[in-house]
């Protein structure tokens, strides 16, 4: 169903989401973002929902188009039968969100930046640094730039005193693949699992659970700190060659009644409440039925890492970027234990997060910063008076405007 603000002195504005029967996530605080903003007068359709019919009726009655990362992130589906449609519009200035910024054995990169294209994008806007974003994404005729996730301060608010909350270290979300050509996360993951009965650090940190979004920020709310790298790979490829051969590699590794990831059963899964997905999800991973995604994860990092990234020189450009979930933490005043990185060169080390260095070789000292509630006071009250300056959503849609008025 389409929702609808109205704003007379702001640019009416389609914005595209493909929004599941899900739990919420960075994707709403994106949409919520731009349907808030002064600047923007939207209606917001359901990608999932709207045919290309609808959409052709549709495109030339708004100033502006914006379409969400979610439209292109884990599926190209959506993306491909509107692009056509998008392309023969006729006034209407088009942005598009780019989502899950890798090279993935099941989505095409090549294919994805063909749709921009085809879709005669006007602004493509990356998660990455703008070196990245060009490498991925340059000289196809639109304007690639950088436009990093932010806080949403709504959702996301200054959680209780730390001696209220229950936790020392909170953490929720998957272990990365080895497709990706490193393991920085899950071997922070592991340290911190290993090391925090030494350390005596209070711990809840889970790999298989996603939560709604309230739920997330209460959670944040009730940890002291939180431990984190940042998103993305070392390897980015434009052209898909070394995850092509990774790939095929997978599929000729597999065995027994696999479902794949462009199959008629994953399309229609996506379409199931959440909480169904999640029982199936539990099922298939301890079930005769497999899926290729599920299946993949529990390829050790070391062998794919001795047969393609071994040798494999890293990108030209930083291919690693500040998370969602770093904003998340940081507004609820969650103290952040992350590896040392750039962060889209938002966070210092050591001034806005507590920094442990690739080898782990500080992790002792870092936590004994971290145990001193006036250093991580330091910390937290750092990260957000910086962030709540320039870095919410409000300053990304007010930027984003003003490159539209550019282009």
């Amino acid at each position: 169903m389409a929702c609808y603000t109205s704003r007379s002195s702001a640019l009416r504005t389609l914005v595209l989401a493909l929004a599941y029967p899900n739990r919420a996530s960075y994707y709403d605080d994106w949409r919520d973002a731009f349907q808030s903003s002064p600047s923007f007068d939207c209606r917001v359709e359901n990608v999932l929902n709207t045919s290309p019919h609808l959409l052709a009726r549709l495109v030339d009655e708004f100033d502006v188009i914006i379409m969400l990362h979610s439209c292109n992130s884990d599926t190209l589906d959506y993306f491909a039968p509107i692009a056509p449609v998008l392309g023969q519009r006729k006034r209407a200035k088009l942005l598009s969100f780019v989502g899950n910024e890798f090279n993935s054995p099941y989505i095409s990169l090549l294919e994805k930046v063909a749709l921009f294209a085809q879709a005669r994008c006007d602004v493509v806007a990356t998660q990455l640094l703008a070196e990245a974003g060009e490498l991925l994404y340059g000289g196809h005729g639109y304007r690639v730039i950088s436009v990093p996730h932010a806080l949403n301060p709504a959702a996301f608010k200054p959680g209780p005193g730390h001696d209220s909350r229950a936790l020392d270290i909170g953490v929720k979300g998957y272990r990365y693949p080895a497709y990706l050509g490193d393991d920085d996360r899950n071997r922070m993951i592991e340290l911190f699992i290993d090391a925090s009965p030494r350390w005596g650090l209070k711990v809840d940190i889970s790999e298989d659970r996603r939560l709604h979004r309230s739920q997330w920020a209460d959670f944040l709310a009730n940890s002291r700190g939180t431990i984190s790298t940042e998103t993305g790979s070392w390897y980015l490829e434009p052209d898909d060659k070394r995850i092509g051969r990774i790939r095929a590699y997978l599929e000729e590794r597999r065995s027994g009644f696999v479902i794949s990831s462009d199959s008629l059963v994953r399309k229609l899964a996506r379409r199931l409440p959440s909480p169904v997905k999640a029982a199936l999800w539990q099922l298939l991973k301890k079930g005769p039925v497999k899926v290729d995604v599920l299946d993949d994860l529990n390829i050790p990092f070391a062998e794919l890492y001795e047969l393609f990234f071994r040798d494999a020189e890293r990108a030209r450009a930083y291919g690693k970027a500040i998370s969602s979930r770093h904003f998340d933490a940081i507004g609820t005043k969650t103290c952040l234990i992350m590896q040392k990185g750039r962060y889209n060169d938002i966070l210092v080390p050591d001034v806005h997060y507590i920094a442990i260095d690739p080898d782990h070789g500080n992790a002792d000292q870092a936590i004994e910063r971290f145990k001193d509630p006036i250093e991580r006071g330091r910390i937290v009250d750092a990260a957000f008076e910086h962030v709540m300056s320039a870095h919410t959503y409000y300053h990304r849609t007010e930027h984003v405007r003003a490159v539209l008025e550019a282009v």
